[in-house]
């Protein structure tokens, strides 16, 4: 009995066909399908440019205004310049310009004494940047508006949350020594003492450790009868 002689490329061909052609029906019966996924995936990559573009536009407006609201400041035109400052804060006080903007009509305002506009501001300021970059100058300027109305002891709490938001332990040690120095002058011995106390132990800042120990001392002297 002969058996026949098998050819290699035909037998793969002929087993390659029937799984060509199972791709074209698959493709014919599923091509809805398919053209749906693809309109999908190019809207979604449309979005994300669309964002992406729409972020920087603004970032780019808040920009030029807030670069116009300086010059007006510059120029000595406060007025005009708190107008052009006031309109940046109103339309991107989540941006970097924004908060800049914010900081600026703040110290304006304490320039010319009125503390209780800045705390305002701020107040205002800081709900809409609770976190990230510039929050933590938002909360510690707050500390200092609030001083200087004549409330140490919330300014003190106003420091201690610029502290909480701070980038770095420098920072963070910076606002807490201000809030320490607000406790006591507020007549909160106790409070102010525990953060002179955990300002003393820390090795970030030595200057502020320096001062941390001499302030430790005042209030070991002042208390003594």
């Amino acid at each position: 009995m002969t058996h026949p002689i098998s050819d290699p490329e035909a037998a793969a061909a002929s087993s390659a066909q029937p799984r060509a052609e199972s791709f074209v029906d698959w493709f014919h019966v599923n091509s809805r399908m398919v053209s749906i996924g693809a309109i999908v995936v190019v809207g979604i990559a449309f979005g994300v440019w669309f964002v992406q573009r729409q972020a920087l536009n603004e970032t780019t407006s808040a920009d030029k205004q807030l670069l116009t609201a300086k010059q007006s400041l510059n120029s000595g035109n406060a007025p005009l310049a708190e107008a052009d400052l006031k309109k940046v804060v109103g339309k991107y006080a989540s941006r970097p310009a924004g908060i800049e903007a914010g900081l600026l009509l703040a110290q304006l305002k304490l320039d010319r004494s009125d503390y209780a506009g800045a705390v305002t501001d701020l107040r205002a300021l800081s709900g809409k940047v609770s976190s990230g970059p510039g929050s933590s100058a938002i909360r510690g300027l707050l500390g200092d508006a609030t001083a200087q109305s004549g409330k140490p002891a919330e300014a003190a709490v106003e420091y201690e949350k610029a502290g909480s938001l701070a980038a770095g332990p420098v920072e963070k040690n910076f606002w807490l020594s201000k809030a320490a120095r607000g406790y006591v002058d507020a007549g909160k011995t106790a409070e102010g003492r525990k953060l002179y106390e955990a300002l003393a132990a820390q090795q970030d800042n030595d200057a502020i450790a320096t001062e941390a120990r001499v302030r430790l001392g005042e209030l070991s002297t002042s208390t003594k009868p």
